[in-house]
């Protein structure tokens, strides 16, 4: 049996940002993850051939934000003294609609793209973006101060109240409203442009106009403003510069070790045991998992607030991916990074109706062989269906896999018709495949979609779980989904714990 301070579970960026903070403060720490490599959602793998090309694809999370001064992931760099492998990327990516295509900048030359885009109803749209970009600059002043949202004790309850600036008075509207609310408001119909707000809203908040609460939605269409960056060897390069943070001071990791109980007493946590059979032992346990992941590791009763999301909370997306390696010369050079292809504006999105396309910069040329390119491509997907095809007909499983693979394709064509003859290699994944690397709840990724009722002060806090010494962080937990703003919740629980 060995002893720490702290545990932590699963190496996402999450866990590793709690982990690194804890050891750089002087905490023992260990951190237990089942897979080979750190990240978790936020990750890469290799591929290597039999003729010995090597690919480095990432896992799930493409587009890094919170780098800038005053986001998370910066705050996190000054803290433990590191730099992050990443450069900037402008524009954010390149939205392709049936009729049109969007380039999403971050700087002044957004203005004039967006009314081009939509001359329709510009100048209404007009009114709604201001609107939404001032919401946004409110909310990461506000985020900025750390706050404990949602507070979960009379001392956090103050600290909040400390937080507070006379033009948060101005969020109140928004938080009791959604981003079709705000549409009606300002008179807005049209399709087109509902579209392009339902694509980006899907990507970063897992759901779409209707149900998206506004608030929320303001800060996830400003992300290209704050700026997008390139995880410069793929994206687990960010999860190994905080494990090396974390090793440096002292802490530890140990792979191939999946946690299978959350052991308590009394009420309090006292550790965890392994699949292994190892027992650990711990004044704290962080859960870097989703929520049902967490309930169905207690050994004993989740606390009421943590029953009660369990049971009504929304479920998340799947994905199904395809990862692709590509000869350069199908990709011209004035292409983004970024992609994101609708092809039917009559059609819900996903189910390979809308997908997501990250292709690496050219110049890095640990990602792919020389003269090829790196490809992810992804589209949310539900997931019951294929837990039941796999598990009741393997067969009909298969078959459906390769269909949609063959229909992702023919979306990515819209914007890049030469690619299917230039792919090297192909490799798909369903959310199944996404369980067997990560172990998410039914491989659910990209966290709880962010409606009314589950958004800002109405969602998760890291005590939810209702055990003492137990906390939660990732994006089961406020803010949500990315990987700034699981930084953003592994900053609450360090400042926490060092409180507790």
């Amino acid at each position: 049996m060995h002893t720490y301070d702290v545990i932590v579970i699963g190496a996402g960026i999450g866990g590793l940002t709690t982990a690194a903070l804890l050891a750089h403060a002087g905490y023992s720490v260990l951190v237990l993850e089942g897979h080979i490599e750190p990240g978790g959602c936020a990750s890469s793998y290799e591929r290597k051939r039999p003729n010995g090309e090597r690919y480095v694809f990432d896992v799930g999370a493409t587009v890094f934000a919170g780098f800038n001064p005053g986001g998370a992931h910066h705050w996190v760099g000054e803290q433990l003294g590191i730099t992050w492998p990443v450069r900037p990327l402008e524009p954010a990516m390149e939205v392709w609609l049936p009729d049109r295509r969007v380039v999403r900048w971050g700087d002044e030359r957004w203005l004039d793209e967006r009314r081009t885009a939509f001359p329709q109803q510009a100048w209404r749209a007009e009114q709604f973006w201001r609107e939404q970009e001032t919401l946004a600059d409110i909310a990461w002043r506000f985020a900025a101060r750390q706050p404990p949202v949602p507070p979960e004790t009379p001392q956090e309850l103050l600290r909040l109240g400390l937080s507070v600036r006379p033009e948060m008075a101005r969020l109140l509207r928004p938080m009791l409203s959604t981003v079709g609310q705000a549409l009606e408001r300002h008179g807005i119909t049209d399709q087109r442009l509902k579209t392009y707000l339902d694509g980006q809203l899907l990507i970063s908040a897992q759901t779409t106009h209707s149900t998206c609460a506004w608030l929320y939605g303001a800060v996830a269409l400003n992300l290209a403003r704050i700026g997008c960056y390139y995880a410069e060897g793929g994206a687990w390069s960010l999860a190994k510069t905080l494990e090396a943070a974390l090793l440096r001071d002292g802490g530890a990791v140990q792979y191939r070790q999946w946690v299978e109980q959350i052991c308590t007493r009394n009420g309090a946590v006292t550790g965890v045991r392994t699949k292994r059979g190892d027992v650990f032992t711990a004044r704290h346990v962080v859960a870097n998992t989703t929520l049902w992941d967490v309930a169905e590791l207690l050994d004993t009763d989740p606390g009421w607030r943590l029953e009660q999301a369990v049971e009504d909370f929304p479920r998340g997306w799947g994905a199904c991916m395809l990862y692709l390696g590509v000869d350069a010369a199908a990709l011209p050079n004035s292409l983004a990074e970024h992609h994101q292809i609708i092809r039917s504006y009559a059609q819900p999105l996903g189910e390979s109706n809308s997908v997501f396309v990250s292709i690496h910069p050219g110049d890095d040329q640990r990602r792919a062989p020389a003269g090829q390119r790196a490809i992810t491509v992804s589209t949310h997907s539900e997931v019951s269906r294929w837990w039941r095809w796999r598990k009741a007909d393997p067969a009909r499983y298969r078959e459906e896999k390769a269909r949609m693979a063959e229909a992702m394709l023919d979306t990515v064509a819209l914007a890049m018709p030469t690619l299917r003859q230039h792919i090297r290699y192909m490799q798909a994944g369903t959310p199944t495949s996404f369980w067997r690397y990560t172990h998410r709840h039914r491989g659910m990724v990209g966290g709880l979609p962010q409606l009314r009722r589950s958004s800002g002060l109405l969602s998760l806090g890291p005590r939810a779980a209702g055990v003492r010494g137990l906390w939660m962080v990732g994006d089961s937990t406020f803010p949500g989904q990315s990987t700034a703003a699981v930084s953003q919740s592994a900053v609450r629980v360090f400042q926490a714990i060092r409180r507790s």
